[in-house]
């Protein structure tokens, strides 16, 4: 069975990679299951809060 991909909750396209987080989400929110991905279509940057188990069911970014 194919796994998920992640979307965009905005255009509901698929990621199209993940970007690092900036010193403030590493070093002081480091607690907060913060991923950073980039939209193509939209061109921003989308937060989810997601645990690394929770992001293993879907396809790497």
């Amino acid at each position: 069975m194919p796994k998920k991909t992640l979307i965009c909750h905005k255009c509901h396209s698929p990621f199209h990679f993940k970007k690092r987080r900036n010193w403030f989400g590493r070093n002081i929110l480091f607690f907060l299951p913060i991923k950073r991905y980039f939209c193509a279509r939209c061109l921003k940057d989308r937060y989810l809060f997601i645990t690394d188990k929770e992001s293993d069911q879907y396809e790497k970014v």
